[in-house]
């Protein structure tokens, strides 16, 4: 990534625009590999196809962890019933699947697989848990918190 060709906007639209370009280039390189294989490199020498994408994976992550700063305070569950909305909001606690598990009683399930399988909400009295991954994302209802 050459800094002086990051998006002169660095507000959330061009943060985001940032994650669309470097998924373009982690897609190109994966492209190269496919079809030149993995340590293929420029027949002038260089970074081979594996440390190509390495560095690409690298600016992707990049990206998606500044879009993610900037998203939290923006993420919510939007609740309808009976024509009212209610939100709940995003919080930065994430816990595992056994944890969850341990925490909500379940005992119906014999692996954490089997339980993910099956579920991606969790409702509990102040709140959500989501599946994010493999792991589990509290979304609070502030009115409880």
């Amino acid at each position: 990534m050459n800094p002086k060709l990051l998006p002169a906007n660095d507000d959330l639209p061009g943060k985001i625009d940032r994650v669309v370009e470097e998924t373009g280039e982690v897609l190109k390189a994966i492209g190269k590999i496919g079809r030149f294989g993995i340590e293929n490199y420029y027949p002038g020498g260089g970074q081979n196809n594996a440390a190509h994408l390495l560095s690409e994976l690298a600016d992707l992550r990049d990206a998606i962890s500044r879009v993610e700063n900037d998203l939290t305070d923006h993420a919510k569950i939007v609740l309808i019933h009976d024509g009212q909305k209610h939100e709940l909001h995003w919080t930065s606690t994430l816990i595992t699947t056994r944890e969850l598990r341990e925490l909500i009683g379940d005992e119906e399930h014999d692996n954490d697989n089997d339980f993910n399988a099956e579920h991606k909400v969790i409702a509990v009295c102040a709140g959500q848990w989501h599946r994010e991954g493999l792991e589990w994302r509290f979304f609070v209802d502030p009115e409880l918190d």
